[in-house]
């Protein structure tokens, strides 16, 4: 059988069952494990699948967007352009992250990308998180020792915040932390998020951490938050898309590097 036609039997299967494993596929086309391997990793980058350990899924549709103001709609809610942002920019994140660090990521889109690449990679983490969605990302992972931090659970940000998480985190301590953000003043040297309780838990993952890493598309900037959690320059480093020279001068002039997403 030629891969193109052995692939495309793998997808129909991915896509009528929800999930195929690399071993059984092994044994049914008489084929090396590394040669399904590669067959996945194929279909996952053209955007067919998705791999997870052991297999690969079948990609939900999701939801259609829904405009502000309207019921259901979340902080998360997004648009295409600040879709290909947060991509970029936790791809960057990914470099960042070596075997054996100690990581926090907190609520934010761009990290819920970052926990998926760590889950198809071979890196080995500690990931400690206050999001949902990012340990069902690495939950059938066995290099990831995963952490969820509880507390009182905000569902519209499918997330832990307020004084609860804040307690909890107190003794924890991390060697990066991976930051999302609601806006970024770099005249008032301000990073913001949307409440007081989210706000307060970003702050302790900001002192608990060696090394903080903050996430921030292009969309973020000069971007208005209710609550100042953090200064541009508590973090080690700001990692982004945006290409506007002025604000990026801004940032490197208060002594912050900028990681280029």
């Amino acid at each position: 059988m030629f891969p193109r036609q052995r692939r495309a039997e793998m997808l129909d299967e991915i896509n009528r069952i929800g999930r195929v494993s690399v071993d059984d596929l092994a044994g049914r086309y008489d084929i090396s494990v590394d040669s399904i391997r590669k067959d996945l990793q194929q279909l996952a980058k053209a955007g067919k699948c998705r791999r997870v350990y052991g297999g690969a899924v079948k990609i939900a549709p999701e939801a259609p967007e829904k405009e502000a103001g309207e019921p259901g709609t979340t902080p998360l809610a997004s648009t295409d352009e600040a879709a290909v942002g947060r991509l970029a920019v936790a791809r960057r994140a990914f470099v960042e992250i070596n075997d054996g660090d100690s990581i926090f990521l907190d609520i934010s889109r761009t990290n819920v990308i970052l926990a998926r690449l760590l889950a198809e990679s071979d890196k080995r983490v500690i990931l400690t998180t206050n999001m949902i969605d990012v340990l069902k990302e690495v939950s059938t992972c066995p290099r990831i020792t995963a952490l969820g931090t509880g507390g009182y659970l905000n569902e519209d940000l499918t997330g832990f915040i307020g004084s609860a998480t804040v307690s909890l985190l107190e003794p924890l301590l991390f060697s990066k932390a991976f930051i999302g953000t609601s806006g970024i003043d770099p005249d008032r040297n301000a990073v913001m998020a949307d409440s007081f309780d989210s706000g307060a838990v970003k702050m302790r993952v900001v002192e608990n951490a060696s090394y903080k890493f903050l996430l921030a598309d292009a969309g973020k900037f000069d971007k208005r938050g209710l609550y100042r959690f953090a200064s541009i320059d508590e973090f080690t480093a700001v990692i982004t898309d945006e290409s506007s020279l002025p604000i990026l001068e801004k940032i490197q002039r208060r002594g912050i590097p900028t990681l280029m997403a």
